[in-house]
């Protein structure tokens, strides 16, 4: 069962309290910081069937007693059953750096792995954030502390893959050349490549051959599997391609060019 954010910052905090060095007491402990914010880059994650990619996140902060080096935690709020907690940092190493005495910028890396990701948790991640300033008090939780939730967003989005052909390769003048392709998407559940469901759009464009520019042809869905068929008149010679531009939860992808003299 997917667990709340706010459960899992409650976990940070208990960290932060167990772990945390003593600070110096202060009278403005009652004034908690502030997130200003976040950060994610890229914007856009597309992850295949295998292997797993790695992007960064950070978030800027502020208080007047400064920022605790080890006082931030970041979190990946997901529209499906998982959340993204940041990779562990190297040992000894600061998460939360000063950019002024009040001021610090809190850095963190995220690597998503499709064996731990479902085809349910596609989409848009939100990012929420805690830190914690000098004068928290870790043995009493007082003073310093404080959360924040969509401060940026990235897409975390299927790996897509397109195939096109071509028939017949030579038509005779006057008679329209017929066009079949299939969109694919990585299967986060099973491993490999699984047909995409029906209505996803794919575009056909073809490049005569010297040109510089792709023209659009027709725009078309996706059948039962992924599948996408149409026909179009004979052209000069040239290339022909299929595009998908991508959904919240699908990656851009283009098929090999497909060359008919």
């Amino acid at each position: 069962m997917r667990r709340p954010v706010t459960a899992t910052l409650a976990t940070a905090v208990a960290a932060l309290t167990l772990f945390a060095a003593p600070t110096a007491a202060r009278a403005d402990r009652a004034i908690p910081p502030r997130i200003l914010s976040g950060n994610i880059h890229p914007s856009v994650v597309a992850v295949g069937p295998e292997g797993s990619r790695t992007f960064s996140v950070s978030f800027d902060a502020e208080d007047d007693s400064g920022i605790r080096p080890d006082g931030g935690e970041a979190i990946l709020d997901g529209p499906g059953p998982t959340d993204l907690t940041s990779d562990r940092p190297p040992s000894g190493s600061s998460i939360c750096t000063p950019t002024s005495p009040t001021r610090a910028t809190c850095r963190f890396t995220f690597t998503v792995n499709s064996g731990t990701l479902t085809n349910a948790d596609a989409g848009t991640f939100r990012l929420w954030a805690l830190v914690t300033s000098n004068d928290f008090d870790p043995h009493t939780g007082s003073g310093g502390l404080v959360t924040a939730g969509n401060l940026d967003s990235v897409r975390i989005q299927r790996l897509s893959q397109l195939t096109i052909d071509v028939f017949p390769k030579r038509p005779r003048p006057g008679y329209p050349h017929g066009v079949v392709g299939r969109l694919t998407l990585a299967d986060w559940d099973n491993g490999g490549y699984i047909g995409a469901p029906a209505g996803l759009r794919v575009r056909l464009e073809y490049i005569p051959y010297g040109g510089s520019l792709w023209q659009p042809v027709a725009d078309l869905t996706t059948g039962r599997g992924g599948v996408v068929l149409t026909s179009t008149p004979p052209r000069a010679p040239g290339e022909w391609t299929l595009v998908h531009e991508g959904t919240e939860t699908t990656s851009y992808g283009s098929a090999p060019a497909f060359d008919v003299p």
